[in-house]
């Protein structure tokens, strides 16, 4: 019988290729990605001034656009670069303790594979490959940017809610709802879910007899009430982030007005909308403002959006990652913009006929990897249905959290938005790769009986 643990050349492996990414990274500088000057920024600025503000300080005024870089970063992992990084330090500590959360993060998911599946040596080889082929996992371990903090974040709200479906013991409920609180303070794409967290605890307070349960689930509502009454404090409007009006103007209307009416009209349209917006009197009224022009265009053009929406949730799972490649080795970037804005312009094939032909057929790789990976992850989904009561419920709770995230990317959708839930996505592809092992030989975690407090 194979051991349950993950071969010594796997481990080799993925450490040397994290050092080495770490050494380039260090050495290079490449780890600074173009949203890494604003969490340094709002790092200093928390230290030195007591404010969460994400340019220079002071503001040039406290009006208008200015207002949106106290909020347009949450505070979670500018906390973490001010703890590692400091005021003005080296970025060599962040950077080693990202590259420990990735190996950590796939500890967890090769050893939980290792203890379902048995797989042999040769199936450890395919494992590797379906490991580095996806290179978005080195980069930001490498990369002054949050997705590391918040996949490691995810992996634990994963195995809580696991946990708590499983033994169905409070402080595997709580594990999850705090882990959903490092989240949305981490990345705001995650705040709404605080409202769904609220709703799992009433449900399974009903279910189990257990009424605490609701006051426990509803504690990422509250956070998130009083984190926005902290920004409405600071800039006059009750909002969680202004990340989502930026979005919501310069890629979802945005988007439609390019495939619509071509890329010179978009960018006259934004700046019109930018110059009357600054001119509202209150940020609030700024804000709202923006909301209200970049919704009347998605909804005069509801069809154009929801093809937009699709691709950025399909350019997620198959994205090869040039933009990140190209940052990290630090190659000249396209000069009309990304392959997904490009194909949305209709010059994809003018764009990949541009790239270095060694990089092209990197990323025709990487390519057909992030398909192999997402049909063995259905087929992992799929055999995941026969398994014990955890696998049953942790394959719902692992595509619920791919799919949120995915859905919630929408227009903007690329491999960096898949990092933070990869790991789980990875699970299903083992699983899809190697079947599990017959029930006795299961790991006592699958045998382990419902329990209660």
């Amino acid at each position: 019988m194979k051991k349950a643990q993950v071969p010594s050349w796997v481990w080799m492996a993925l450490t040397v290729g994290h050092l080495m990414a770490f050494v380039w990274a260090v050495q290079t500088g490449c780890w600074n990605f173009p949203d890494s000057g604003r969490y340094l920024q709002a790092a200093n600025n928390l230290h030195a001034h007591g404010e969460l503000y994400a340019r220079p300080w002071p503001p040039a005024s406290r009006h208008g656009q200015e207002l949106q870089e106290f909020t347009i970063r949450p505070i979670g992992y500018p906390a973490i670069v001010l703890a590692l990084h400091g005021e003005g330090g080296s970025t060599v500590a962040l950077l080693f303790v990202q590259d420990l959360l990735s190996l950590l993060n796939l500890a967890v998911v090769l050893r939980w594979w290792s203890r379902r599946s048995r797989p042999t040596n040769w199936q450890w080889g395919g494992a590797l490959v379906l490991v580095v082929s996806f290179p978005g996992q080195l980069v930001y371990a490498n990369a002054v940017m949050s997705e590391m903090a918040l996949q490691t974040v995810l992996l634990q709200m994963m195995w809580f809610g696991v946990l708590t479906v499983g033994f169905k013991q409070t402080r595997y409920f709580i594990g999850s709802c705090a882990a959903l609180v490092a989240a949305l303070l981490i990345k705001p794409v995650f705040y709404p879910m605080a409202v769904g967290m609220a709703m799992v605890g009433v449900g399974l307070a009903w279910q189990w007899k257990r009424p605490w349960w609701a006051l426990v689930g509803l504690s990422p509502v509250l956070v998130v009430g009083a984190y926005m009454h902290w920004n409405e404090q600071r800039t006059g409007y009750f909002h969680f982030s202004s990340i989502a009006e930026i979005n919501l103007l310069h890629y979802n209307a945005a988007g439609v007005v390019r495939q619509t009416d071509g890329a010179a009209t978009e960018e006259h349209w934004v700046g019109e909308v930018l110059q009357q917006a600054n001119r509202q009197p209150t940020f609030a009224r700024r804000q709202k403002f923006i909301q209200t022009q970049a919704v009347a265009v998605v909804r005069q053009h509801p069809v154009v959006y929801a093809r937009q929406h699709v691709q950025g949730m399909v350019a997620c799972f198959l994205d090869p990652g040039r933009f990140d490649i190209c940052q990290f080795l630090q190659l000249a970037p396209p000069a009309k913009g990304g392959l997904l804005t490009q194909s949305r312009a209709g010059g994809l094939v003018q764009a990949l006929g541009q790239l270095p032909k060694g990089l092209l057929l990197l990323l025709g790789l990487i390519g057909m990897a992030n398909t192999c990976r997402l049909l063995l992850a259905v087929r992992g989904f799929a055999r995941l249905k026969n398994g014990a009561a955890a696998s049953r419920h942790g394959r719902w709770l692992a595509v619920g959290l791919i799919g949120y995230v995915v859905l919630l990317t929408g227009p903007l959708g690329a491999a960096r938005f898949l990092v933070p839930v990869w790991p789980l996505l990875l699970a299903l592809a083992l699983v899809g790769f190697a079947p599990p092992a017959p029930a006795g030989l299961l790991g006592a975690e699958e045998r382990a009986p419902m329990r209660k407090d």
